[in-house]
């Protein structure tokens, strides 16, 4: 087994974490297969901040002998102690799947510590980027939820080009190659590497892309921004037919995104008549930086408000308008009926 230690470049887009940093590692495994009964586990990245040198500080296991993998994983569980949040991409389905399937067949029994970090499902102490990102796939207009598709959306650059399975061949190669070819293999053995180097440091940057499901996801309270932000919200009329209100954000996003909800016709009779044109206009919501922009449009005209409890009110056709009970009695029988619910409403006219 060789292990390497690398640095890390600085990410391209930052994130404000919501955990200790120096708590915090990435990691991502590199097999010859899906399956861990009939494949092998033949590198191991994780990623770690080191506080003094104010660096992400990169470690690889890498299996140069098909003999490395009990101890790969051994080393692995033994780096995890003092690690109290760890992060992959997708690694809930295979990543963690397959290292305890591993320890299984080679008689390690992970810690209590490690198994509240790998056996996490409820994404607290465990934090599966795949999992957070792939809710906002059609906000981010990604045409599938990999990583590589992910990086691309931010516009981010690898190094190299090759996908894990690309690479199983290439294992294979190298471990010939060891023997007949020592050079050869030391090249192959650089490649292996580095595509385990650039997903985990690619993950940094898609931790960017939390900041969208932070803002977009459903809280405790219901509501998007906390209360004291909504007492200073920046409401113009830009318009006579829009209306914009200002939202800042604690944190920037990456990549300005814009998201459109339809409204429906104003004519609800031609709505119901022609149902094809009935998601005009539209309202936007749109992320930019450290602010979110929602964009109204203003309906001027005649609304109905219906009251729940119809059965309370009385209905005046002449003056299409419902009335309760209370003050019905000066209104004569023969202009007053019972409200049903489709006419348990009063009107008002404005801009809406």
């Amino acid at each position: 087994m060789k292990i390497i230690n690398s640095t890390v470049s600085k990410p391209v887009y930052s994130y404000p974490f919501p955990q200790p940093q120096d708590k915090i590692a990435f990691f991502d495994i590199e097999t010859t297969g899906l399956s861990p009964n009939a494949s092998s586990l033949y590198l191991i990245g994780l990623m770690r901040f080191d506080p003094n040198q104010n660096q992400w500080m990169l470690c690889q296991w890498f299996a140069d002998n098909y003999q490395s993998e009990k101890k790969m994983i051994q080393n692995f569980l033994e780096a995890l102690a003092d690690v109290e949040f760890l992060y992959h991409f997708n690694g809930q389905t295979f990543d963690i799947p397959y290292l305890l399937k591993k320890c299984g067949r080679h008689a390690i029994t992970p810690s209590a510590h490690c198994n509240k970090l790998l056996q996490d499902k409820s994404g607290t102490y465990s934090i599966d980027l795949l999992k957070k990102i792939r809710p906002l796939r059609h906000a981010l207009s990604l045409e599938k939820c990999k990583q590589t598709e992910c990086e691309r959306f931010l516009h981010l650059e690898r190094t190299d080009s090759f996908s894990g399975a690309d690479l199983i061949p290439v294992y294979s190669e190298y471990m010939q190659q060891k023997i007949l070819a020592p050079d050869n293999a030391e090249k192959l053995e650089q490649v292996l590497l580095l595509h385990n180097h650039n997903d985990i440091e690619m993950m940094l940057n898609l931790c960017s892309l939390l900041t969208y499901d932070e803002y977009l996801s459903d809280t405790e309270t219901g509501c998007l921004f906390p209360e004291e932000t909504q007492k200073t919200l920046k409401a113009e009329q830009t318009s006579t037919e829009q209306l914009t209100i200002t939202f800042p954000l604690p944190a920037a996003v990456p990549k300005e995104i814009t998201m459109y909800a339809c409204y429906p016709h104003n004519d609800i009779a031609e709505t119901e008549e022609n149902k094809t044109d009935c998601l005009l206009p539209k309202a936007s919501l749109t992320f930019q930086k450290k602010a979110a922009i929602l964009k109204i449009p203003l309906y001027h005209g005649t609304l109905k408000f219906f009251f729940p409890d119809y059965k309370n009110y009385y209905y005046l056709p002449a003056e299409d308008t419902a009335i309760h009970k209370s003050v019905s009695a000066f209104v004569d029988h023969a202009y007053r009926k019972k409200a049903t619910a489709a006419t348990c409403y009063t009107k008002k006219e404005g801009t809406f």
